[in-house]
């Protein structure tokens, strides 16, 4: 049965334990690495652009180790793998108290990138769709808002360490930090599938009425089976594009509304609100993916954003910056509930791992070109408006592209069982 004896399903703290991941885990290292940037610069005397670059290098480290890590966790000892990231992305981050050049930064921070591959948005996924074959979105939304109210409630810890005992020391307390509030979850929660306690997935009973429907999650494609069909690419390019809008739109938010008139602390409100309206907007997503899968999901986002950019292009006043900043919150959270969920409804959990591990790395790699991006167009135009218009109209053409994706599964699954049924006969 799919509840313990105490009625609790096991599956629910599996999510707690990916919130608290991306509570501490995550949230430092990706969303409050930038508040080390003014002090550590300043001390070492490099510029923000050499820090900045030695810091998206961990997003390689991410990018490269994204389809082994995908196939290890969905093959090895996954509980161990993740300790293992854990404590070395905690390590890793307290040696950066020893760093005194930027390309220490680089090499560290490639090391840790490679651990948040192991410990973080893959095995989290790889678990959540092992537990919940039905609210599956729901538990996304509640394990990833870890991410930013993590951010909100450490933010002004990690400030106050930095401000009170130097950067130095604060990286030494932050990637404590990570092991502290991360290591034990993992240790106490971790399970790679209901299998391993003796359970059921949430929802089994419904998949098991299934189980002849070529539908079924349990009947979904290998890797090999998908890279060769149209589906995939197709889908890929729908997760590169929304990946490039992410990373694009939202760093330069703040200084777009400078641009237009706003003074900085009104551009640090609406970027306070977008990051509230974000982890609200994970939960309302959960919802609807759970309620109208993949396609109510990308028809739900494609209006908020399309809200969004055209508030955003209307910015000078006010009230549409606040508007912006919730349609947005509520759309971009597309980026981190879309790819694991739409990845296992489209190509099912036969072999999500390794699936899902190429997807992250195209996705990683378009989320880190968009902010270049956003920066080439301004330098082209001296305006950020054609640039939101750009990733408006990119935003769009990435929801269309997963409504294709989605509407081939049936006859794309049907063919392919049908030629491999051939084959054995």
């Amino acid at each position: 049965m799919a509840q313990d004896s105490k009625g609790i399903f096991y599956g629910w703290y599996v999510v707690l334990c990916g919130f608290f991941i991306m509570f501490a885990g995550f949230s430092i290292i990706n969303s409050l690495h930038s508040l080390f940037m003014v002090p550590v610069t300043k001390d070492l005397g490099i510029s923000r652009t050499t820090f900045s670059i030695a810091l998206s290098i961990a997003g390689l480290g991410v990018a490269v180790a994204s389809p082994i890590m995908g196939k290890l966790l969905a093959k090895g000892n996954m509980k161990l793998i993740m300790s293992i990231c854990v404590v070395m992305a905690g390590a890793g981050f307290i040696s950066y108290s020893l760093a005194n050049s930027a390309v220490y930064f680089s090499i560290i921070g490639f090391v840790i990138g490679i651990c948040v591959a192991g410990f973080s948005n893959i095995p989290i996924s790889i678990m959540l769709t092992n537990w919940f074959y039905e609210k599956k979105g729901k538990a996304m939304g509640l394990a990833f808002a870890g991410s930013g109210i993590g951010a909100a409630v450490l933010s002004p810890i990690i400030t106050k360490l930095i401000s009170n005992y130097g950067w130095r020391t604060a990286y030494v307390i932050a990637g404590i930090l990570i092991i502290v509030l991360t290591l034990p979850l993992v240790l106490l929660f971790a399970k790679k599938s209901p299998a391993e306690k003796g359970l059921v997935p949430l929802g089994s009973d419904k998949m098991e009425m299934a189980e002849t429907n070529v539908e079924s999650e349990q009947n979904g494609l290998t890797m090999g089976e998908a890279k060769k069909t149209a589906m995939f690419w197709i889908f890929v390019l729908g997760i590169v594009c929304f990946a490039l809008v992410a990373g694009g739109v939202q760093m330069h938010i703040p200084a777009y509304l400078i641009d237009i008139g706003h003074p900085a602390i009104f551009a640090g409100t609406i970027f306070g609100i977008l990051s509230l309206a974000n982890t609200v907007g994970k939960l309302i997503l959960g919802a609807v993916l759970d309620k109208y899968g993949t396609a109510g999901g990308a028809i739900y986002v494609g209006a908020c954003m399309t809200i969004a950019m055209a508030a955003l292009l209307l910015a000078k006043t006010q009230a549409f910056a606040f508007l912006f900043a919730i349609a947005f919150g509520f759309s971009i959270v597309i980026s981190t509930l879309g790819p694991p969920f739409m990845t296992n409804d489209i190509f099912g959990k036969k072999d999500f791992g390794s699936i899902f591990g190429i997807v992250q790395v195209f996705f990683v790699a378009a989320g880190s070109l968009g902010v270049i991006v956003s920066g080439v167009i301004y330098d082209l135009t001296e305006s950020y408006r054609a640039a939101w218009i750009f990733f408006l109209c990119l935003f769009i053409f990435s929801m269309i592209c997963v409504l294709a994706a989605n509407s081939m599964k049936k006859r794309t699954i049907r063919r392919i069982k049908n030629i491999s049924n051939q084959k054995i006969g």
